[in-house]
């Protein structure tokens, strides 16, 4: 194998998965190429082979990075095309059972069985921040604005409430309010935010040519993430500021109770009258919600963020690099075997 492998990042199109991604190549350092994939009808990961429009061609690359269930499938595929010599690293959880992958750098709210391939980091990955701007605390509060993400709920009633409740926090502290939304903000939430958020404060709605999000964080005096989103929480605690989580409402009716009992008795505790069950989780022909308020609980009680209301912690400088330095120390043993 070359000095420096060639590694491709399969996209399935979101944008927290690629940054993750992103940061992880960066970090390693090694020559790496986006493969975006796009796939037609069904997004479901039985049909993912069948569905991909021009899936990736040799030659093949040392190393795959993927970050999706559907990206997972494409992996899997190109390692056996390349008669097994494409690694492969998954972020998150993927659409199999780990022991079909080198490596599988997970977080708390996927609750993936132990296993030796299995790196349970304590964060998503997130990019080194550049230098911080502002450590005086006199920036703006910025709000990082998410979307629906079952069971966490996102509407234009829930954007009012969180506009409003952002708003009196930030003039309580004699702050301005940045806010900035994400690919998956609905239309609905961003229309009740437009009228919510004027000037002086500033709304920033993902997409548009001047966003400043990176810049954002630099300058911040406190970050507000809602509590869909994983990857923007990570980049928060990377950028070191003070950090809370706003609590979405959620909808925890019978689906989310039946997945998560399924899931622990199947998968977690490999009870055998389960095993088809098991088999339908570790294929990804289904899968339990994300337990994302389980991660931010562990992260509360560390001190790393606080609850919205109950006063923000401050993220403790350099916990955020110690996941990422975890990760490429990983990648580079799988890389040397």
């Amino acid at each position: 194998m070359a000095d420096e492998p060639i590694v491709w990042l399969l996209s399935g199109g979101r944008k927290g998965d690629l940054d993750q991604m992103l940061a992880l190549a960066q970090a390693l350092g090694w020559p790496h190429e986006i493969k975006t994939l796009r796939f037609r009808g069904p997004s479901h990961p039985l049909f993912a082979s069948q569905r991909v429009d021009k899936p990736p061609a040799a030659p093949w690359p040392d190393l795959v990075l993927c970050a999706e269930a559907m990206t997972s499938v494409i992996a899997r595929d190109i390692k056996k095309k390349s008669g097994g010599h494409t690694r492969i690293i998954c972020l998150g959880r993927p659409a199999a059972a780990s022991q079909h992958f080198d490596a599988v750098l997970t977080t708390a709210q996927y609750r993936l069985p132990a296993a030796a391939n299995v790196v349970e980091l304590q964060m998503p990955l997130a990019a080194r921040p550049p230098a911080r701007a502002n450590d005086e605390g006199t920036g703006p509060v910025v709000l990082l604005v998410g979307g629906p993400a079952f069971p966490d709920q996102l509407d234009g009633q829930v954007a009012q409430d969180l506009a409003r409740e952002a708003l009196a926090h930030a003039s309580a502290k004699g702050r301005l309010l940045d806010v900035h939304t994400s690919p998956r903000t609905p239309e609905v939430a961003i229309a009740m935010l437009r009228q919510a958020i004027t000037p002086p404060n500033r709304l920033t709605v993902f997409g548009q040519p001047d966003n400043h999000y990176r810049a954002a964080l630099s300058a911040a005096s406190e970050i507000v993430v809602t509590s869909d989103s994983i990857s923007m929480l990570a980049d928060a605690l990377q950028a070191s500021p003070r950090v809370s989580v706003y609590p979405l409402p959620q909808r925890r009716g019978v689906e989310l109770r039946l997945g998560n009992w399924l899931y622990r008795k199947a998968v977690l505790e490999r009870r055998t009258g389960l095993t088809p069950v098991r088999w339908l989780f570790e294929t990804g022909m289904i899968e339990t919600a994300a337990d994302r308020r389980s991660l931010i609980e562990r992260l509360v009680a560390d001190g790393r963020v606080g609850w919205f209301g109950a006063g923000a912690a401050r993220g403790r400088p350099g916990a955020a690099h110690d996941d990422l330095d975890t990760a490429v120390r990983h990648v580079r043993q799988v890389m040397s075997r």
